[in-house]
């Protein structure tokens, strides 16, 4: 199941009464593999496009454990959590972490695992892959996402061992 999330805010104009505004605060795509222990992840997530196949692939040659730790056997789900921004002026509060935190808490309430790639989204106006500023964009959301509970799974991949 693919979702696309979209967190914004009410901001009110002056003190002195001025109108209300809906301002975005940031944005979330993620997927929801439901039953990920019980099927088999490798067929199905080939099925599905590149970025679920390098996540299955993850999982079951260089990971294997990660299933097992998270109970995955007994049914319950896999959130990937493709994609998160979060607005310029929003930045420095840990609104990411919020975010999730509400996805874990609404939606993905069956979730037993949690990856994501701790890699800079590509772009335009973003570093380029291979410099210096896109390996310093990559730590800082290393850092990040290991400050909510992420930890090392393989190469650019975190998880987060939720329970269900």
């Amino acid at each position: 199941m693919d979702w696309n999330v979209s967190v914004g805010r009410t901001v009110w104009g002056d003190e002195d009464g001025g109108d209300e505004e809906d301002v975005p605060v940031g944005k979330a795509s993620f997927r929801i593999v439901p039953d990920a222990g019980t099927i088999d992840l490798l067929d199905t997530m080939e099925a599905v496009d590149q970025e679920m196949m390098r996540v299955a692939e993850m999982l079951f040659h260089e990971r294997p454990d990660l299933m097992r730790s998270a109970g995955m056997d007994l049914g319950s789900d896999l959130l990937l959590l493709s994609s998160m921004t979060v607005e310029p002026r929003f930045r420095g509060n840990r609104m990411g972490h919020a975010i999730l935190k509400a996805i874990l808490g609404t939606v993905a309430r069956n979730i037993a695992l949690v990856i994501l790639e701790a890699a800079p989204l590509l772009t335009d106006d973003g570093p380029e892959e291979g410099t210096p500023e896109h390996a310093a964009a990559r730590e800082a959301l290393r850092r990040y996402w290991m400050n909510f509970g992420f930890r090392q799974a393989a190469g650019d991949y975190l998880f987060f061992l939720e329970a269900a």
